[in-house]
């Protein structure tokens, strides 16, 4: 017998015990954030399971628990994505130096009616959270709509002892343009109405606000 034949055959390498490794091409941050939005917003936060969502964000099974924590900790940096930014601009369209305190609301409703036109995916999550209630929707109220309330609130006070607008509590008036907002979020019924929304949806969100506001201003000559 000779030498070679007595060497044992070679092994293959034995697999570590462990997490198996995350892939090279797992998508950027801003990528996975997106599409996690898409995924809450299609089929709410209960119906995306974490392997659903792993399918669609295109990464392994633990990779939301090894980055995130969570699924609902990712579900907050899904929301935080979108949110932080909007809420700059509607601070920035009612700290806008033109025009008076009306036409400052007006700014504001008509750049909140846009952003939800524009990205209507973050309003199909606030739908989905606000007939369901609870830590999540607390979660968006405190970050995205208190931040607004308050901001919009002196305004409005001032508009109101000035006789421009009537004394409607802060609650109802916000109740009334977050609710106009369900469009974004209910094309499949709006389209049924009519040709006007598809035709332009920025145009048919401005129209919204203009019916809304122009309701609430009031007209001395009336």
């Amino acid at each position: 017998m000779t030498r070679s034949s007595r060497e044992p055959a070679t092994r293959p390498p034995a697999r570590r015990v462990g997490r198996p490794t995350q892939p090279t091409d797992v998508p950027a941050e801003e990528e996975i954030l997106a599409r996690g939005l898409a995924a809450f917003a299609e089929l709410g936060y209960d119906g995306a399971s974490v392997r659903e969502l792993a399918r669609r964000l295109s990464v392994s099974h633990n990779f939301i628990n090894d980055r995130y924590g969570s699924k609902e900790r990712f579900w907050r940096a899904v929301v935080d994505r979108s949110l932080t930014g909007r809420v700059a601009r509607l601070r920035a369209a009612l700290g806008a130096e033109q025009g008076d305190d009306l036409a400052r609301l007006r700014n504001l409703v008509h750049a909140f009616h846009q952003a939800n036109v524009a990205d209507p995916d973050v309003r199909r999550i606030l739908q989905y959270e606000s007939m369901r209630g609870g830590g999540r929707l607390e979660y968006v109220f405190e970050r995205y709509l208190v931040p607004v309330r308050e901001a919009v609130a002196p305004l409005v006070q001032r508009l109101v002892e000035e006789g421009r607008v009537p004394p409607i509590p802060i609650d109802v008036m916000v109740f009334a343009v977050v609710a106009m907002t369900s469009v974004s979020a209910e094309v499949p019924f709006v389209s049924l109405l009519g040709d006007t929304f598809a035709a332009d949806p920025r145009g048919y969100a401005r129209m919204l606000s203009d019916i809304l506001l122009d309701g609430l201003v009031i007209n001395p000559e009336r």
